[in-house]
């Protein structure tokens, strides 16, 4: 994904401290695993993942991949938020092409080697490509909007924070426009999203100020 800056906040340590304590199983083994990390757009999903990814390399030493759902969208950014525009009824997890995903994340775990997956560069509104060779890591986490209906993932953490409560975060991100529109879209994307936390292992109520 090309165009969104990652940070890192240790203030996500104490959930991942127990989110590595229940994979630890997993991790003691060696066995190759996946963590998927859903919520409502504005969440922290990203940041949480990233701060995962890397809290999981330091405390363990094992290499992670991170794989962004936004990449796996059929359409880019503007030519999608067009999509919307000309029948809101468009928003929902069919925008995103899941099954080639969940496919992606089998090989990983598979360890079959390249896997070559799309990549979106937000600036230039366009997909592109990239290849990663899944043999050079050892765990992967998956994050996104719709990631809690993939069927791959070895355990699901779910971040509850509705599109009411992340509204500060989505206007210090500035990615997306706000107006009134907008707000619809998030508030249908609630409505589906949100019976989606039953699916994850973990609830997670995100109190930290991310972008």
């Amino acid at each position: 994904m090309i165009g969104d800056k990652l940070t890192y906040h240790s203030s996500f340590k104490k959930t991942n401290n127990e989110i590595i304590e229940r994979l630890n199983s997993e991790f003691v083994s060696k066995k190759r695993c996946c963590i998927a990390v859903g919520g409502e757009s504005g969440s922290g999903k990203t940041s949480l993942a990233y701060a995962l990814l890397l809290d999981i390399e330091a405390k363990l030493g094992l290499k992670g991949y991170l794989f962004h759902g936004d990449d796996y969208f059929y359409l880019p950014p503007k030519d999608n938020h067009n999509k919307r525009l000309e029948d809101i009824a468009n928003v929902g997890s069919s925008e995103v092409n899941l099954k080639l995903l969940d496919k992606h994340l089998s090989s990983f775990l598979s360890n079959k080697g390249l896997i070559n997956k799309p990549l979106v560069d937000y600036d230039n509104n366009s997909i592109g490509s990239e290849t990663i060779d899944s043999s050079r890591f050892d765990f992967c986490i998956v994050e996104g909007t719709y990631t809690m209906l993939l069927k791959n993932p070895t355990y699901k953490v779910f971040i509850e924070n509705s599109f009411i409560d992340t509204k500060s975060n989505r206007v210090k991100r500035a990615r997306d426009i706000m107006n009134d529109f907008n707000e619809k879209v998030l508030e249908i994307e609630h409505n589906i999203i949100n019976e989606q936390s039953k699916y994850a292992n973990m609830l997670v109520k995100n109190e930290v100020s991310t972008s």
